[in-house]
């Protein structure tokens, strides 16, 4: 069945509305292995005085506020989440547990500290359940940093962005747990707390058709796992245009032009009106890791084209 282009436009338009205010944070975490004595994979090679990062993404919409407590959760993207060495990369247990969500909680005066913990409560630090089994179950990861008063003002999440080190910390806790033991542990050393603001590049490439060569530039985050807005600003012409989007380049020859993005994410049909910014949710698959490419281009119709489609400049964006 084929639907009339107006009604196939208000469809679009009313499923691509983007989320309002929510901003893709990612928190790095960086410490040193002061002991381990866990016998099992992946962690027989981790060894005191390596280098160990936990990562994971954010969306600064998605939160709980605790009843309690001067507290406030942000739910953590499992698929992002990955607690690392220079011998292993350790995930979250996944499917998540049932029942169950990951939060990075933030405290501010509570009553006379601030700080920040992971936890599947808000109210207080416990570990998160990671892929591997020990001996009591799944390991977990147990982190809690403890700060003077002064660090934050507020539990908004793009407040506490910036770094975060020993300037005020008064206690720290991070380990691999496994049941009530907690046989390796980690010294903390640094935090970051930012926003992922992708690079973006224009890849040009022969355009076809369209007079005016329609061009477009992009904007917004490109988080793994988590929907994302991107602002598109094109040049294009009034039309139902199909966004061609790709994790890889295929450079292939299309209507009398070159087709950049593989079509490996597929293509989506977007209500284009002229010239202006398009605000495009768009999810990354889930698991795609930091520093993935994307590509994109515009297969716009028209009538004055020799094969009737006109392409678009092609967009390069990738995550940080």
């Amino acid at each position: 069945m084929r639907l009339a282009p107006t009604l196939l436009a208000a469809l679009l338009a009313a499923a691509l509305a983007p989320a309002a205010g929510a901003t893709i944070v990612k928190v790095t975490i960086h410490g040193t292995v002061a002991f381990n004595s866990i016998t099992k994979a992946p962690f027989t090679a981790v060894t005191a005085g390596q280098g160990a990062q936990l990562s994971f993404l954010l969306d600064s919409g998605s939160y709980v506020d605790s009843p309690s407590f001067p507290v406030r959760g942000y739910v953590i993207d499992a698929a992002s989440c990955l607690l690392t060495f220079p011998s292993a990369a350790v995930p979250l247990q996944s499917p998540f547990p049932a029942g169950q969500t990951p939060y990075f909680v933030i405290r501010n005066n509570d009553p006379a500290v601030d700080g920040f913990y992971i936890s599947t409560i808000v109210d207080g630090p416990n570990s998160l359940p990671l892929a591997p089994v020990g001996s009591f179950g799944h390991f977990g990861d147990a982190f809690h940093v403890t700060y003077d008063g002064s660090t934050l003002a507020s539990l908004d999440l793009l407040g506490a962005l910036g770094s975060y080190d020993y300037t005020g910390l008064t206690v720290f806790d991070w380990a691999v747990t496994d049941g009530p033991f907690a046989p390796l542990g980690i010294d903390f050393v640094s935090m970051t707390i930012e926003t992922l603001v992708p690079t973006w590049t224009d890849e040009g490439h022969a355009l076809a058709g369209v007079a005016g060569n329609p061009a477009f530039t992009g904007s917004g985050t490109l988080a793994a796992g988590s929907a994302n807005t991107l602002a598109l600003a094109s040049a294009a012409p009034g039309a139902l245009a199909g966004l061609i989007v790709g994790l890889t380049s295929a450079n292939l020859p299309f209507k009398g032009g070159t087709l950049v993005p593989a079509p490996d994410v597929g293509p989506v049909l977007v209500p284009v009106s002229g010239a202006g910014a398009i605000a495009l949710p768009f999810t990354m698959p889930p698991g795609v890791p930091a520093g993935t490419s994307l590509w994109m281009q515009w297969a716009i119709p028209d009538v004055a084209a020799i094969h009737k489609v006109a392409l678009s400049n092609a967009l390069l964006g990738q995550t940080p």
